[in-house]
């Protein structure tokens, strides 16, 4: 773990630690429950999650290349209770790099306590130390039940409206 990724932990843990979690960079140990986190988010979303398999190999290779980007963890003692991935981005538009939420998910008895807070400040930290200036996400659609809750936390944690984001499949 890098020295500012280990300040991030600290930072987020001290200001979590009261509330009974704490947020840490992941590692090779949490593969599994990183990726059934996931899972859960993608069936949360009504979205089709790919093989088990699929999304642990996907896991390591991000927990293992932090030149692409961060997954990090919000830990209750002995269990994983949320996860953020995101990806390092290039663009012109930016312009440099920025940082793209890619999975957000807190466990639904852990909701409300300001986990998924907890996640995105560490992930601030992080892309600060990096030196970009802007963090990223695409939202769910709007016929997702739970879209103004999902909107709204964002907007508490200090994201604006940016449009949503499409996407195109390449067989």
């Amino acid at each position: 773990m890098s020295e500012h990724a280990a300040e991030v932990q600290a930072s987020a843990s001290d200001a979590a630690s009261s509330l009974g979690w704490s947020v840490r960079a992941a590692t090779g140990d949490d593969v599994e429950a990183v990726a059934g986190a996931v899972r859960a988010l993608l069936l949360e979303l009504d979205g089709t999650p790919t093989s088990t398999a699929a999304m642990e190999d996907a896991t390591r290779t991000l927990i293992a290349s932090p030149w692409e980007g961060a997954v990090l963890v919000a830990q209750a003692r002995v269990a994983i209770v949320g996860v953020l991935a995101a990806s390092w981005q290039m663009a012109i538009h930016v312009p440099g790099s920025y940082a793209l939420i890619q999975d957000l998910w807190v466990d639904p008895a852990w909701r409300g306590q300001a986990v998924g807070a907890g996640l995105v400040e560490a992930l601030v930290e992080l892309t600060r130390g990096r030196h970009m200036e802007r963090i990223e996400v695409g939202l769910p659609r709007e016929s997702f039940s739970n879209f103004s809750a999902t909107e709204g936390f964002y907007l508490s944690n200090g994201f604006t409206a940016n449009g949503p984001r499409m996407r195109r499949r390449i067989p």
